[in-house]
Parts: C-alpha cells; sequence; structure tokens
C-alpha cells in the first residue's frame, strides 16, 4: 500500500517500531518485559499518525470505488 512518502520516512518509522519492549502491572507486580511484534504503544505520538495516513487511505479508496459514502453528497 502506498502512501506517497519517502522510503526515508518509512524507514524512520520502522527504526522507531522495532525492537519495543513493555512491561504491565498486574495486582501491584510489575511483568517480564515482552515484546510488541504487532502496532505502537499507547500514547506514542506515532500511533495517531499513523492511523490518520491509513483512515485517509482507506476514504480516498472508497470515494474512488463510488460507494455509498460517494453516494451521500
Amino acid at each position: 500500500m502506498s502512501f506517497g512518502i519517502t522510503k526515508k520516512v518509512e524507514r524512520i518509522v520502522e527504526m522507531t517500531l522495532e525492537g519495543t519492549d513493555a512491561k504491565v502491572i498486574v495486582d501491584g507486580r510489575i511483568s517480564t518485559p515482552f515484546s510488541i511484534i504487532i502496532g505502537v504503544r499507547k500514547g506514542n505520538g506515532l500511533s495517531a499518525t499513523l492511523f490518520n495516513l491509513v483512515l485517509h487511505k482507506a476514504l480516498k479508496t472508497l470515494e474512488q470505488s463510488n460507494t455509498i459514502l460517494n453516494r451521500l453528497t
């Protein structure tokens, strides 16, 4: 899926997501670290940007396919 971003920006995004570990608190105890292999961490500033990019692409695709979104106007 193409979003019109450069390979450099794409690589920077990949680098910020690679090797991400997290811990959670359960019953007042901190877990051992585990790897995050899908998605972004909650509160990560990048998550809103990535969501907006994908939503924009999805809406453009729907608009071009002349779906119900286009018929409401």
